[in-house]
């Protein structure tokens, strides 16, 4: 009977909130983790939760539109302050195991933010949320190159101002690992042009996993 009230204790605390999180943490931590070592998806679940991120569960702990930059980059900020003293044992073929400071760049941090909230909040039912129009995407090679080469853009959008926030941006960097905030943001801001009153995160619709080339 006891082993009976254990499971169901267990089961009890099992909500909808908790199970978004742990399909947000898997999808998220997969995500920010390509050629990162260190980078577990054990890993990302320790930064979300010492950060504070899995803590917000619904878009009604989102702020308005207008503050949305700056709660975006406080979660990317907490999420960088909480790598610190984290270590991985680093193996390499015929030389002793090494152990290493795990490095969390800003834009592999902003990888891990954007992509745990768009699973746990924009595609769990939040996405006609006013607080949820200017969520950030998910910054990577993918959306970038599509980007680049999209012709459909928002009719109420600027192309040559597009065209001229995107180039600065990629002067700055091509490669989303390695963003520092100012390049970061020079891409949200061309995001946000081309996306003219649609919602930020709808520029996703040029985002499709298929683009990425299959492994031969």
């Amino acid at each position: 009977m006891q082993h009976f009230n254990e499971n169901w204790e267990n089961f009890s605390m099992y909500d909808i909130h908790e199970h978004r999180h742990r399909v947000a943490v898997w999808g998220a931590g997969r995500a920010y983790s390509r050629q990162g070592p260190g980078h577990t998806i054990a890993v990302a679940k320790h930064l979300i939760e010492k950060s504070g991120l899995g803590a917000i569960k619904t878009a009604d702990q989102l702020p308005p539109p207008e503050e949305m930059d700056d709660f975006i980059h406080q979660r990317i900020q907490a999420v960088i302050d909480a790598s610190q003293g984290v270590y991985y044992t680093k193996r390499a073929k015929g030389e002793p195991s090494a152990r290493k400071a795990l490095v969390c760049t800003y834009g592999r941090a902003q990888k891990l933010v954007n992509m745990y909230l768009k699973l746990k909040i924009v595609c769990a039912g939040y996405h006609d949320h006013p607080h949820v129009k200017a969520m950030h995407p998910p910054l990577d090679a993918v959306l970038l190159k599509a980007l680049d080469s999209s012709a459909s853009i928002d009719q109420e959008s600027d192309l040559p101002v597009f065209r001229r926030k995107l180039k600065t941006a990629k002067d700055m960097s091509k490669t989303w690992t390695t963003f520092d905030r100012t390049t970061y943001d020079a891409y949200i801001s061309a995001i946000r042009t081309f996306q003219g009153n649609q919602p930020l995160w709808a520029i996703e619709r040029l985002w499709n996993p298929e683009r990425e080339a299959l492994p031969v």
